[in-house]
């Protein structure tokens, strides 16, 4: 929604809104607030105050409720109401749009091609625009919002989201097709979704190691492959690669490459953005340094900071693939210094964890060592409607049911569940020693990014 806002106004249209957060005041998102209004978004409170008849169409996200007083005050006034998707949509007609969808890896491989395009096109008036769900640290460095830009040229970069249902609602040049997997519904609602929004695509970069992706492919698509073997990309071989702590690099036509984030989740991200660089015709030169100044993306594997030899890593992980390769990468690293992975996974809501919480824990007993740990606070609640009959500790005790977990000899049991936040971050502060690797994981919650500081200060005065 943010993003929305924000490249309205970079593109010279006026926005408003309104969030809970906010009227919560939520020290979390107060600096967002005050960008936002420093910038002209005028901030509303969500009580449809903000809503006159003036107003061109009130845009929500699926988080809102049909009688919210925003929506019922929109009816009065006889004021469109737009779903999100909806507006980006309209947005995406009015250039030439790359749509990345996928389970996993869209707000990485977003950025990972806007960062290419921009690569390829340094003068503003060819600049591409981006539409995207996270910061993009090379934009936010330059004091600009990271997950939107509204540049002069042809190509428009969105993250066309499935969650909701809303994919189907994109026309894109180029259609993206990372993975399918069960994460917010089941691969049965899914696999429509997917296969309309191909069919709405004129062209597709589609993962050749995805049984999903490849029976929605069409002749003339292009593909990656993250073959361990032999990866490609765009029909050219990917050489020489090599994966170290906190980057990768291998060889793609011809050209050295360095991705300056770590894991091979992340190469496979590079990939697929070099896959759409070869429809698009970026010379690889130009990929090379578009992926080179790629800085991540905000709580993607992110290095927080190292206190008395413990190392601080964020990360966005809330599905199962994306916990296990996050687990599986902080446990690589913990290993090289001989020490232990001690993780933690917030749960972002009751009904994503009524669908795939098992799931998860499933996937973290497949990567925690015999030594690792995964604590698993209370269950995070934004407000509204929810059916609140599971919870962290049934999440745990699934874990600990585990073949792979069950009955280790071990200093603790692999799943741990906290009574709050805030007992999490002091069990895990006090069981870490020098080599461990501290990997907090979480989504929605917009505290996390300060709970990782929290853990790496806590650290630092213990």
């Amino acid at each position: 929604m943010s993003a929305l806002a924000w490249y309205l106004r970079l593109s010279g249209r006026a926005a408003s809104g309104s969030d809970r957060a906010f009227d919560k005041g939520d020290a979390a998102v107060a600096a967002t607030r005050a960008a936002m209004e420093h910038a002209g978004i005028r901030v509303t409170p969500q009580d449809g105050s903000g809503l006159t008849t003036d107003t061109t169409a009130l845009v929500v996200s699926t988080a809102i409720e049909g009688d919210s007083p925003e929506i019922k005050r929109a009816k009065e006034l006889g004021v469109p109401v737009l779903h999100r998707s909806e507006l980006l949509a309209l947005l995406s007609e009015e250039k030439k749009t790359i749509a990345v969808a996928g389970t996993s890896g869209k707000s990485t491989v977003t950025g990972m091609i806007w960062q290419i395009l921009d690569a390829a096109s340094p003068q503003s008036e060819s600049a591409p625009s981006l539409i995207t769900g996270a910061n993009l640290p090379s934009l936010t460095e330059k004091g600009l919002p990271g997950n939107a830009f509204a540049g002069g040229g042809d190509w428009l970069v969105i993250e066309a989201d499935e969650s909701d249902g809303s994919l189907v609602r994109y026309r894109p040049e180029i259609a993206v097709l990372l993975n399918i997997e069960k994460d917010h519904q089941e691969i049965d609602a899914l696999m429509p979704l997917f296969a309309t929004f191909r069919e709405r695509s004129k062209k597709a970069a589609v993962n050749a190691r995805d049984a999903r992706c490849v029976s929605l492919r069409q002749k003339g698509d292009t593909e990656f492959d993250p073959n361990e073997a032999m990866m490609s990309a765009g029909g050219f071989i990917v050489e020489d690669v090599s994966f170290g702590d906190w980057d990768s690099t291998f060889r793609w036509r011809g050209v050295s490459f360095r991705v300056p984030v770590p894991g091979r989740h992340n190469v496979e991200n590079a990939l697929a953005a070099l896959a759409v660089a070869t429809i698009v015709g970026v010379k690889p030169e130009d990929a090379a340094r578009g992926l080179a100044a790629f800085k991540g993306v905000e709580r993607r594997y992110v290095r927080v900071g190292e206190a008395n030899g413990i190392t601080v890593v964020d990360d966005f992980a809330h599905n199962p693939a994306k916990v296990r390769a996050a687990l599986e990468t902080g446990a690589r690293l913990a290993r090289k210094s001989g020490g232990r992975l001690l993780a933690l996974f917030h749960p972002h809501g009751f009904a994503p964890m009524k669908l795939v919480g098992r799931d998860i824990m499933e996937e973290a007993a497949h990567a925690l060592g015999p030594k690792d740990s995964l604590y698993v606070p209370p269950i995070y609640y934004a407000g509204g409607t929810a059916d609140q009959s599971i919870s962290s500790k049934d999440l745990v005790a699934h874990l600990n049911a585990q073949s792979g977990v069950a009955g280790r000899v071990a200093e603790q049991p692999a799943g741990i569940a906290p009574e709050s936040k805030d007992a999490a971050l002091a069990a895990v502060t006090a069981a870490a020693r020098p080599g461990d690797v501290i990997l907090s994981m979480g989504a929605r919650d917009p505290a996390l990014g300060d709970f990782a500081k929290r853990l790496l200060a806590a650290l630092e005065t213990r």
